[in-house]
């Protein structure tokens, strides 16, 4: 008897724990439900040539607190929120991602997913400048 209280009193503890489990919803897959929100930038560099220069710390405060707001219609807004530049440059476009949700395509300008948890997004862009590399690097936080 004793032995088949304590099995059962297993099992109702097991039925308890499975049910209090969080639902297998993948926040951190890329797609565009995922995606989207509204988000801060928190760090900027940009690396030529193995160098990496610290960007963000000399934006003006009026472009530090911006958010960009990816909406689930594909649409995306620049709000010049917190300290206000002048002149505002509050805005607004389309988004997309691509068929392999490994780039994020803003207002005409692609961008590598380098890496996306749900939470934090690290995007990757290169262009040319005198006819070198440069690597762009944002960090992006979801509020």
């Amino acid at each position: 008897m004793r032995k088949f209280v304590l099995a059962a009193s297993a099992i109702a503890l097991l039925l308890v724990i499975n049910a209090c489990k969080k639902s297998s919803n993948n926040s951190s897959a890329k797609t565009v439900q995922n995606l989207s929100g509204s988000y801060n930038l928190v760090a900027l560099t940009a690396s030529l040539s193995g160098i990496s220069i610290n960007l963000y710390d000399s934006l003006p405060p009026c472009e530090k607190d911006n958010v960009i707001k990816l909406n689930t219609d594909l649409s995306v807004q620049f709000v010049d929120a917190g300290v206000v530049c002048v002149p505002a440059s509050d805005s607004s476009g389309t988004w997309s991602l691509s068929s392999n949700s490994d780039t994020i395509y803003v207002a005409s300008s692609a961008f590598f997913i380098n890496s996306w948890d749900g939470k934090t997004m690290v995007l990757n862009s290169t262009e040319e400048v005198s006819g070198f590399p440069v690597v762009a690097t944002e960090t992006l936080t979801k509020q």
